[in-house]
């Protein structure tokens, strides 16, 4: 089965659901035959969301005729909870929990994963989501599809005390360096600022240190709270007023919109001046939320589908979520087609433009 490599044939046999359960799984695909492919997806939180609905299409598609089922890893678990990715004639059944198996969680984790599948070759992992670029260490096999842009900027609570600013971002690399340490100091309330970072491994938390701040804040006289990227339920409720964290733009539209589970628990994207656009990252309102910031923006960031040349199952994820040599828009997958595009932006990301007319960047 994932020796064959049959291309995409066309626009015209998209189906047009684009499902999505709020914990970003894909609908799977009832098999065939009982061997059918499974392609698994697994890493970052912020695109897990959007990715769903991505490959709940491909499950849903008429080019899909085999089928293949795409599955969706959720990067967390409820307590106690599971996720089941089916076996098939290479790899077996894979069930995550929240004490031996836990899902990779973030970017870093997926790709780790992805990588190890394609040194073993066992198909357990054919798709990372990762919200960061190529890194130096990652394998040659490595490729990586940017399919849409997503924006970083600071966070706070809407009715804390640093409700309504504005900070430049020598005020925001002030806060993180432990240089303020006070709300006041930047036309706030009179109150100790309470500095969060996602979680070790997340994309945003790597693009935030490296491209926003410019350095890593744990080396700074500075207390450092962890929590789960773009969740501000993961903030402790009584740090919630005080608190700063980086949240994903793309993420809080989404949210906002109830196109996913809210889990802003109050807290705004805010505006970041000196840092290219200057202005509010978000437009419009509750409902209508649409991303306002340009590619100028420091904040600005691609978000990507990795995957591996060696694992079996690259051409059917290649077929899912990227392109071929000499593809065009009729010939790629759908998402690098441009046919997803609506999608892309209900889920508060900006589309990009690629060659050949695609959609989609490879890298």
């Amino acid at each position: 089965m994932r020796a064959r490599t049959t291309r995409f044939l066309g626009a015209t046999a998209i189906a047009a659901c684009a499902c999505l359960t709020l914990t970003g799984t894909a609908s799977a695909v009832a098999p065939a035959n009982g061997l059918e492919d499974v392609l698994a997806a697994a890493g970052s939180d912020t695109t897990v969301d959007i990715t769903g609905a991505i490959l709940a299409n491909a499950n849903g598609a008429a080019w899909n005729s085999d089928p293949d089922n795409h599955v969706n890893i959720p990067p967390l678990l409820a307590p106690g909870a599971t996720f089941t990715v089916p076996g098939d004639l290479y790899a077996d059944e894979v069930v995550y929990n929240t004490t031996t198996t836990l899902p990779p969680n973030g970017s870093s984790q997926g790709k780790a994963a992805l990588k190890a599948s394609g040194d073993a070759a066992d198909g357990k992992i054919d798709i990372a989501r990762s919200s960061s670029p190529r890194g130096s260490s990652d394998p040659a096999s490595f490729e990586y599809y940017a399919f849409a842009t997503d924006g970083v900027t600071w966070s706070s609570s809407a009715t804390g005390s640093g409700a309504g600013l504005t900070l430049s971002l020598a005020q925001l690399r002030g806060i993180y360096d432990g240089s303020i340490t006070n709300w006041n100091q930047v036309g706030g309330a009179n109150a100790a600022i309470v500095v969060y970072l996602p979680q070790t491994g997340s994309g945003t938390l790597s693009f935030f240190t490296t491209t926003v701040l410019g350095f890593d804040p744990t080396t700074k006289p500075v207390t450092i709270k962890r929590f789960q990227e773009h969740d501000g339920n993961s903030i402790a409720a009584a740090d919630r007023a005080r608190a700063i964290a980086p949240f994903s733009i793309a993420q809080w539209i989404a949210q906002g919109n109830t196109v996913v589970a809210d889990k802003r628990a109050g807290f705004t994207v805010n505006p970041l001046t000196g840092a290219g656009f200057n202005g509010s990252p978000v437009s419009g309102s509750a409902g209508n939320y649409t991303p306002a910031f340009t590619t100028a923006f420091l904040g600005s960031r691609s978000v990507y589908n990795v995957l591996d040349t060696r694992t079996p199952s690259y051409d059917q994820a290649q077929r899912a979520v990227g392109f071929a040599a000499g593809d065009t828009a009729a010939t790629a997958s759908p998402l690098c087609g441009g046919q997803l595009a609506t999608t892309i932006k209900r889920f508060g990301f900006l589309t990009i433009s690629g060659p050949n007319g695609l959609s989609c960047v490879k890298s």
